[in-house]
């Protein structure tokens, strides 16, 4: 005799949930209203170590999907990334999604690239097709492994981090993004974990992340506060640039409205060093 599969998920605990069950009545559901069935279904990731090479545990984009497409699919709803617009372009008017620099280490000089852009994404209520909601991300990522590397760091981390707000899931530990691992053997590159940027790459007035109807994709996991550690970093990214701390403050007033460093978003954060590496670069360059 054959036996029916059930559909159903694991938990952050390990322990399955059946959620068949939750989506009989999907149809009479708003996407909004979906959206509070998902954030119900994926509460909480267990971070890993992933490999010997990275010492600290940490949450991938895959850990997030395993949890959070069985739900989708039960729901019924669809995820899609349908934009991609540099924010940079070449004096000509291209669009500029690389660029490139070369950072010091003490393995010697590497070649790092950049890659940036506004990612449009797009959930559709899959009971409901007209029933959409569209978010535009800012994407930042770097890595020395190619600008194709560097794309993908930069769409993982942006993505994860949206998800990670998006429904409020609770990593249950410190987010190792909150650290500066520096060289650290088998540190991930870019925008797995704690991507830096140089150049031009967060110049201008596109750097800040926008929204549609949504929440933005750029906010720190679980809404918590910048760490002391990480504005002293900033702050003195912002004397290697020939800026006082005062200076600095004042220029996060004016891009971003916030008086406390503290509250800066991730995103916003990343942004302002790699604007304070860009500068630094530039003196150096112009010296």
């Amino acid at each position: 005799m054959s036996e029916t599969k059930k559909t159903a998920a694991a938990d952050p605990a390990g322990k399955v949930v059946d959620i068949k069950d939750a989506g009989k009545a999907r149809k009479e559901l708003t996407l909004e209203q979906k959206f509070v069935e998902l954030r119900k279904a994926v509460p909480a990731i267990i971070q890993k170590q992933h490999s010997d090479g990275v010492k600290y545990k940490f949450a991938k984009i895959f850990d997030v999907y395993q949890l959070l497409a069985p739900a989708m699919n039960t729901f019924g709803v669809n995820f899609d990334v349908v934009g991609e617009e540099a924010t940079r372009h070449y004096d000509n008017g291209d669009p500029k999604y690389f660029d490139s620099y070369q950072q010091q280490t003490r393995s010697g000089p590497r070649t790092v690239w950049i890659y940036e852009a506004d990612l449009t994404i797009r959930w559709t209520n899959a009971d409901d097709p007209k029933d959409q909601q569209e978010i535009t991300l800012h994407a930042l990522g770097t890595n020395d492994g190619g600008p194709d590397k560097a794309k993908g760091s930069a769409w993982t981390y942006c993505l994860k981090y949206y998800l990670f707000e998006k429904f409020n899931i609770d990593q249950g530990e410190d987010d190792p993004d909150n650290y500066d691992h520096g060289d650290e053997p088998g540190a991930p590159q870019g925008g797995q974990n704690r991507p830096q940027s140089g150049g031009n790459a967060a110049g201008g007035g596109n750097g800040r992340p926008q929204t549609g109807n949504g929440q933005s994709g750029s906010q720190k996991a679980g809404g918590g506060k910048l760490s002391d550690a990480q504005i002293n970093r900033l702050h003195k990214k912002a004397e290697a640039a020939g800026m006082t701390k005062e200076q600095c403050n004042a220029r996060i007033r004016e891009k971003y409205g916030k008086d406390n460093p503290h509250d800066l978003t991730r995103q916003q954060y990343d942004e302002i060093c790699a604007a304070l590496d860009a500068a630094k670069k530039e003196d150096t360059t112009n010296a």
